[in-house]
């Protein structure tokens, strides 16, 4: 990924900090963007300041995304687009943990059932505003791609499983956002095939390639479970540079990598890595 620019959409919490690691050692320049200079120093800190790492101060955010993504990039081109969110989505009773606790506390939702806590009003954005960030950031991101020169492009969501397992340790929201970034994710995915099919008989067609790294595996485990089942690696380490690995040497025609078990954890890590 030398001389590649790539944007990680999340970039700022323990997945998208690996993420942003592995595609800086693979030797891409990485743009990170949050609403928090504390967690962009922490962030820089953490990856050693390193000399091709951007931290931008800047939302992507309906309304303020068009605005970030322009004064960023100004002349610059972009080659990849990691959009991560709902891989470490699990409830959390700690302010800044993750999306989950912010959601809950507008809502009421932290000790309330979902259908008690909640008014439709609230629900309706509550339950769409991870899909609805996203949206937004791959309404500025993804134009740039396809006008930027070079072939090779990406636009890769990193997601969680959604779970649906009853006593899970999501929260109600956040099954809920996991589900509508799966929508978006293959949404897109769609729509850029039929972009694809046009481009055969036109000009007109889409060099973007769309995919889609869906993680199903825990990523912040109790003590009880890490002294019951212990790993001799790291989840968000090893998603990094799956990720990574996949955006610089994964054949086109897949576009959904299932992490489903440790075995296709390891089968990937070593495949593409």
């Amino acid at each position: 990924l030398a001389n590649k620019t790539c944007w990680v959409v999340g970039g700022v919490g323990v997945v998208g900090k690996s993420i942003a690691r592995s595609l800086l050692r693979s030797g891409a320049t990485v743009i990170v963007n949050s609403r928090s200079s504390a967690r962009l120093e922490s962030l820089r800190i953490d990856l050693g300041d390193h000399e091709r790492l951007k931290t931008v101060h800047g939302s992507l955010l309906p309304g303020h995304s068009a605005k970030t993504v322009n004064e960023t990039l100004n002349s610059m081109s972009l080659h990849h687009v990691v959009a991560h969110g709902t891989v470490r989505w699990w409830a959390a009773n700690k302010e800044g943990i993750d999306e989950t606790y912010s959601l809950n506390k507008a809502t009421g939702g932290i000790s309330g059932r979902l259908l008690e806590s909640m008014t439709c009003e609230e629900f309706s954005q509550s339950s769409s505003q991870l899909a609805t960030l996203h949206f937004s950031a791959a309404q500025s991101l993804f134009p740039r791609l396809q006008f930027s020169e070079g072939g090779g492009r990406s636009y890769t969501f990193v997601t969680g499983d959604g779970s649906g397992k009853p006593g899970g340790h999501r929260s109600s929201m956040a099954e809920i956002n996991s589900y509508h970034l799966w929508g978006l994710s293959a949404a897109m995915r769609h729509e850029n095939y039929l972009l694809e099919e046009k481009g055969r008989t036109s000009d007109q067609g889409s060099n973007v390639i769309v995919r889609e790294i869906r993680v199903e595996l825990a990523v912040n485990r109790s003590q009880e479970e890490i002294e019951k089942n212990p790993r001799d690696w790291k989840l968000s380490e090893l998603t990094g540079d799956i990720c990574a690995g996949i955006i610089s040497k994964a054949p086109v025609s897949v576009d959904v990598f299932k992490i489903d078990s440790p075995e296709k954890l390891l089968t990937y890590h070593n495949e593409f890595c």
